[in-house]
């Protein structure tokens, strides 16, 4: 039986395993104890003993008394000063809190400390987020415990954590890089064939050839694909969009191939059954299978990367900025510009020449 451990950044040690039924399983062995945890695994995997309780979330035992607690904050925030009138970023601010919430909702205002926020930051970064998201959602605690203290609720805020951030935006995947991963996941379907790593795979193909969001394909359904001027399009709804704005994504003919065995594995209405923490638990995996393959290192990329590599392969291909920004969802094309037009000596020294030859 194919058994992992691995301890969350609260100590508490989970185990995955094969279940019975073929599918992957996870449980929590309730211990910040190796041995003791080890030992308590392979009695819940054979059946012997049953998984321990969960304890309750913060949201379900959040204080009544003692003052308000960050979720209460935030939902007083979103009728004042974060209001729609006030805030523009409404989706982005919704989707903060909800990941925000299990994870630090439940405290007291007045008790959050220097420590939960570096507690926090590790939680965020064990979700696989890049560190410019986790840099993002600790922006907004920090901005919610400022303006607690303008509110009197505490008399200073807490130091927050620093959140190293690179450019990770000049980073793009060579082709040489790609054959690479997808070498690194044909592997483990190989080693793993219950696991999702056939669908994983497309996953990849689509973030790579779309430049999607990873969101947005795992919110894909068959009947978003259709056909303009002959040619497959994912037609992405505006709920589906970060912009809020409905845009079409032309498909390429790999990501096509892989739609027949998406809809034949369908569980539930998408293509992609899946959620984006197991997506980036995957991509975590395959990350550590090519460093310790000594074939390459790309800790440096995560799947948000396979965006960047699109765009830029879709502007050093010549497509004009205006149509790559459409295609990007962008709200306008300065966006773009910034983000993925570079100019280097090369293009220089051509424009150069073409100047003096006119």
């Amino acid at each position: 039986m194919n058994i992992s451990m691995r301890q969350k950044p609260s100590g508490i040690w989970i185990v995955d395993y094969d279940g019975e039924d073929g599918k992957r399983k996870r449980i929590s062995t309730g211990t910040r104890d190796k041995a003791q945890a080890s030992k308590l695994a392979r009695e819940i995997v054979l059946g012997k003993i049953a998984p321990p309780a969960a304890h309750p979330s913060q949201t379900q035992t959040r204080a009544k008394e003692g003052g308000p607690t960050l979720t209460d904050l935030w939902d007083t925030m979103l009728k004042d000063e974060w209001s729609p009138s006030r805030t523009k970023s409404q989706r982005t601010l919704m989707s903060n809190i909800k990941i925000l919430t299990p994870l630090i909702g439940g405290k007291l205002v007045k008790d959050v400390g220097d420590q939960d926020l570096v507690d926090l930051k590790a939680a965020l970064e064990a979700k696989g987020y890049a560190p410019a998201t986790v840099k993002r959602k600790l922006d907004m605690v920090g901005r919610s415990l400022t303006a607690a203290v303008r509110r009197r609720i505490i008399d200073e805020r807490p130091h927050m954590p620093v959140v190293v951030v690179k450019n990770e935006k000049d980073r793009i995947v060579s082709p040489e890089e790609e054959a690479l991963i997808f070498d690194a996941i044909d592997a483990r379907a190989q080693r793993e064939p219950m696991r999702q790593w056939k669908r994983f795979r497309a996953l990849v193909r689509w973030l790579i050839d779309g430049g999607f969001r990873l969101s947005e394909p795992l919110q894909a359904k068959p009947d978003w694909i259709v056909e303009v001027k002959g040619k497959p399009v994912l037609a992405l709804p505006p709920e589906a969009c970060k912009s809020g704005k409905a845009r079409p994504v032309p498909l390429t003919k790999a990501i096509m191939d892989t739609v027949p065995y998406l809809k034949a594995t369908m569980t539930d209405d998408r293509l992609f059954p899946m959620t984006p923490a197991t997506a980036w638990y995957m991509w975590d995996t395959i990350r550590e299978d090519i460093r310790l393959s000594g074939k390459g290192n790309i800790d440096d990329v995560n799947l948000h990367t396979f965006r960047h590599t699109c765009l830029t392969r879709l502007i050093q291909g010549g497509m004009a900025i205006h149509w790559v920004s459409k295609w990007a969802g962008h709200a306008n094309t300065i966006i773009t510009e910034q983000r993925y037009l570079r100019t280097n000596a090369g293009d220089l020294l051509d424009a150069f020449e073409t100047q003096l030859s006119d």
